[in-house]
């Protein structure tokens, strides 16, 4: 069971690609089979990266037409509703994983999109201009237990 902290979050994450899609008409969140031929035509490991991108921007009118890394933009969202946030993207708090900052750290045509679900504003980074904007970063493990074994 998810925890309620990550059902906030997944809500928040929802809403979050709710103001990029009524701002952005390109935007969009590709199915399972969608993303696995972005993958494939970007030279991306599907297997390890499946996670690391919440949607996309088509620079080009379908999937089938994309031929590089031009013709669309991959973007991870990171959503808040924090009322201390006055402009975008100071001051912001979230949790980026290992998969998606390697991801991130390796295309040019990967964006962090933060989106402040409340004023409905969001901000595109890249890689350089996320990482000047970093206070501070820590590691956290996530950790699965094994089931019981029945005997």
């Amino acid at each position: 069971m998810l925890r309620k902290q990550n059902l906030i979050n997944l809500k928040t994450e929802k809403e979050g690609i709710k103001v990029l899609k009524e701002a952005i008409p390109s935007f969009f969140v590709p199915s399972k089979s969608e993303k696995e031929i972005i993958y494939e035509k970007l030279n991306i490991d599907f297997k390890k990266y499946s996670r690391s991108v919440d949607g996309i921007i088509l620079n080009v009118d379908t999937i089938s037409d994309i031929l590089n890394e031009n013709d669309v933009i991959l973007v991870e969202i990171k959503s808040t509703k924090a009322k201390n946030i006055k402009k975008l993207p100071y001051g912001v708090f979230f949790g980026i994983t290992k998969n998606e900052e390697d991801l991130f750290k390796s295309l040019n045509n990967y964006r962090l999109c933060i989106v402040h679900t409340l004023s409905k504003e969001y901000i595109f980074l890249n890689f350089t201009e996320y990482e000047s904007l970093i206070k501070n970063k820590r590691i956290q493990y996530q950790v699965n237990f094994k089931k019981e074994i029945e005997s």
